[in-house]
């Protein structure tokens, strides 16, 4: 088969499903409810403007945006844990919330539940002592509500940074994680926590590294099935109505709102991979020109220009052999302004850096943006605050090193000075939550005498706008906004199958990844691409030997492939997707064998499509592109063993300790690939696997700049016909 006849193939397989589905939407969106509600005969005979219509699109939005209030209610979980304020965190929690490990129960009750958060990690007092750390990260996440709408599940990796710098002890650090999964309801209205259930994976002191709590790791249960994945929000039932009316201009609004933060969340995502990159052009192009950025206790830098010397601190534009600038953004809670028109974002910002080999530093800022829309609909970044809270040397860890990077002058000094008081690093200053806890509805507390900062503004609010008459006829707006309805549950539903491929990759269970692809879903790997559930199955069967654990195979190790910071580009019908996401890897083995290990790189380009109702992936799934990894604990990953590449192994993840690299299919004569990589004539997947760190592999996008559209290196807007897999 000739190049052009197999793209053709391939591409005519990959695209029917999508197309049968964007035949079917327009019926759905002119008569106001999704597809799937047809199939019922809901509200057939009832016209497309009437009030029965108005009150179920409102009762959707409001189980949509359920969804993200769960996920936020667990980041702020973890935002309040930074700095200790456990009665914050109860204010999360049912009365009879439950901790539960290793399926025991720890704790019952809200009283006691903040009693022993206080017990472990300040001597039964609110707050954190000084100098100590406690980063808790929650990554991952795939959360489905229930049919009724009043309860949820979510399943999310868990990993906890803990320590405490200097001291009588000298410092101490610690590393520990697994998986969490909690149960969620909804009392009077609101989201809180009933069931917090732990599976402890690994642990250890930083000196040491960390390994696998069990001699053969359980398998932890799931709380989806792979077809819940991608349709978090099921239908609700007839006859079942708990939630508040919502006029059409209220869901219009709220529908608004949500698609307005995921714009902002992947803005702040995009943001991270372009400093990654040391792409200050396009990190630049992405603040407003009134702009300013603060780094807590070394100053404000005004304006693009000022952002770009201040950015130019770390050398010039691009990245050079043997230099690492990860900045991983994750846990944003985002919210928007009544007015359309500003939105703000708090999360964390966790560094991996090498300015060169033979240096490696770990660092964790919290990050407190604004975003302004602009007349053009285009969201930009107005004020950045990066809030300093802990930066150490990779080969002494956070309880033994405290680097307080210096003020910068000369060509890089700030414009307007920012006090050492207003770093969490220097003085324990809290940046401000300037928004009230939402399980209590009532303004955060702090421990007595802190310092809370950031509650000032930077830049003056912006101009109110005056709010646009609802256009075109009552048909016309309902159609209108379950269009935009369908993009908005369409994010969520994406993350959710995005990280349930980790999940199921991690747990080597192969008939439950096929489900979450399409029909004609198609997964590289090894010699080529593999096209449909049958063939990924017999694929990754032939690659990887070993199935889910059980007593005769038992998982001595874990190799935990995280899929971060997505970067989610919804087609405007609501049916298709792009997705680019982080790999944050890390691995855990038996004390005295395998090292850990920690890598990071990409799972790039990556499709879907909405499938009888359902997300699926489309193609996508390239195992362990890595940009940097460490090949032992004591090293690091800044100081990384000199080898020499070798093209088309399939080793890219692979590090010393590790089993032989795979290069994927070993028996090709029987089951040879339904299109070889070598179709494309300058496929992508040579250069990565060619190339290996120290030295600096492609990145490759699938999107121009958001905002000024400028178009990166290695651009790659349709895996499927540039050459990108």
């Amino acid at each position: 088969m000739g190049r052009a006849e197999a793209i053709g193939t391939i591409w005519h397989a990959l695209r029917l499903a999508a197309v049968r589905m964007a035949l079917l939407v327009p019926l759905a969106f002119l008569l106001g409810q999704p597809a799937s509600a047809q199939g019922r005969g809901e509200l057939l005979s009832v016209a497309p403007d009437s009030p029965e219509r108005i009150e179920a699109l409102g009762r959707d939005v409001e189980r949509a945006d359920s969804l993200r209030q769960i996920k936020n209610l667990q980041i702020l979980y973890t935002q309040y844990a930074e700095f200790g304020l456990w009665d914050e965190i109860g204010g999360l929690l049912t009365d009879d919330v439950e901790l539960v490990t290793n399926d025991k129960v720890a704790f019952k009750g809200r009283a006691d539940f903040v009693k022993h958060l206080k017990d472990e990690f300040n001597g039964g007092k609110e707050g954190l002592a000084k100098g100590q750390l406690h980063t808790d990260l929650v990554l991952q996440p795939v959360v489905i509500l229930s049919y009724d709408g009043d309860s949820a599940t979510g399943r999310w990796t868990r990993m906890s940074w803990d320590g405490q710098f200097g001291g009588p002890t000298g410092g101490v650090a610690a590393l520990t994680g697994g998986m969490q999964l909690n149960d969620y309801v909804r009392v009077n209205g609101v989201w809180k926590l009933a069931r917090l259930h732990y599976y402890p994976q690994y642990s250890g002191p930083y000196e040491t590294g960390f390994y696998a709590s069990q001699p053969s790791l359980p398998l932890v249960p799931y709380t989806f099935a792979p077809g819940q994945a991608g349709r978090p929000v099921p239908d609700q039932p007839s006859g079942v109505d708990r939630s508040r009316k919502l006029t059409l201009e209220e869901s219009e609004h709220r529908i608004d709102a949500m698609n307005d933060a995921n714009a902002v969340r992947n803005l702040q995502n995009i943001y991270g991979y372009y400093i990654d990159r040391k792409m200050w052009s396009d990190v630049v192009d992405l603040f407003a020109d009134d702009s300013e950025l603060e780094i807590a206790g070394q100053g404000i830098w005004s304006g693009p220009k000022g952002i770009r010397r201040e950015l130019e601190r770390d050398g010039p534009e691009g990245l050079k052999r043997g230099q690492a600038n990860d900045h991983i953004q994750m846990n944003a809670y985002v919210t928007v302004d009544p007015n359309g028109v500003e939105a703000r974002a708090r999360g964390l910002d966790v560094g991996m850096l090498t300015p060169k080999l033979g240096e490696a530093y770990w660092s964790v800022s919290i990050f407190d943006n604004r975003y302004v829309k602009g007349a053009d609909g285009k969201w930009r970044i107005r004020e950045m605050r990066l809030y300093p809270k802990m930066k150490a040397d990779y080969y002494l860890g956070w309880g033994k090193s405290n680097i307080v990077d210096a003020r910068p002058g000369g060509a890089a000094a700030p414009d307007k000075p920012s006090s050492a008081d207003n770093s969490p690093q220097i003085s324990g200053a809290i940046p401000v939550f300037d928004f009230p806890n939402p399980g209590t509805g009532k303004p955060v507390t702090y421990p007595d005498g802190m310092k809370v900062v950031g509650a000032d503004r930077l830049v003056a609010a912006p101009a109110a706008r005056p709010a646009a008459a609802p256009a075109g006829s009552l048909v016309a707006r309902m159609a209108e906004a379950r269009r935009k309805l369908s993009v908005a549950k369409a994010y969520d539903a994406v993350e959710n199958v995005s990280n349930s491929f980790g999940y199921y990759l991690d747990d080597t269970m192969w008939d439950q990844m096929a489900e979450i692809f399409a029909v004609n879903g198609t997964r590289p790997q090894g010699p080529g691409f593999y096209v449909g559930r049958k063939h990924i199955i017999e694929a990754m069967t032939q690659t990887h030997f070993s199935g889910p654990p059980s007593p005769t195979n038992p998982r001595d190790h874990i190799n935990i492939h995280q899929r971060l910071q997505p970067v989610i580009d919804i087609s405007p019908d609501g049916v298709s997707a792009k997705l680019r996401t982080r790999l944050f890897l890390y691995h855990a083995s038996q004390k005295g064998k395998e090292p850990s290990t920690f890598g990071s790189g990409m799972y790039p380009n990556e499709t879907f499509t909405l499938e009888d109702g359902v997300w699926k992936m489309l193609v996508g799934g390239e195992i362990d592109e890595t940009y940097i990894a460490s090949s032992n604990w004591k090293d690091g990953w800044g100081k990384p063993p000199e080898r020499v590449n070798r093209a088309g192994t399939g080793d890219a993840g692979w590090r010393p300790g590790m089993p032989a690299p795979q290069s994927g299919i070993t028996n090709t004569i029987d089951f040879p690939p339904d299109i070889p990589r070598t179709v494309f004539d300058t496929y992508r997947w040579k250069d990565m696997q060619a190339t290996n760190w120290p030295d600096i592999k492609p990145m490759w996008f699938a999107y121009r700049n958001p905002v000024s559209g400028r178009t990166p290196p290695n651009y790659c807007a349709d895996i499927l016909t540039c050459g990108g897999y």
